[in-house]
């Protein structure tokens, strides 16, 4: 388990670098690796909550872009 938390604070520290530098994310392909993690078994309730709070905050980035597209 101590793996799939080390591999979450990886992302969560990718994902809080790209929301910060929007123009730098590739959304779909942290929404996968994001996904990839959720689809492992034995994932505790706290670390869902944690993946589905990145995906929430890649979700906003990409609104964020293309709202900013859009001026």
């Amino acid at each position: 388990m101590g793996i799939v938390r080390n591999e979450i604070g990886q992302l969560e520290n990718a994902v809080r670098t790209l929301v910060r530098r929007p123009w730098l994310i590739r959304r779909d392909y942290w929404v996968s690796e994001v996904e990839d993690v959720l689809e492992r078994p034995g994932i505790s309730a706290g670390d869902r909550q944690r993946l589905g709070a990145l995906l929430d905050l890649l979700g906003t980035v990409a609104d964020y872009r293309h709202v900013q597209g859009a001026h």
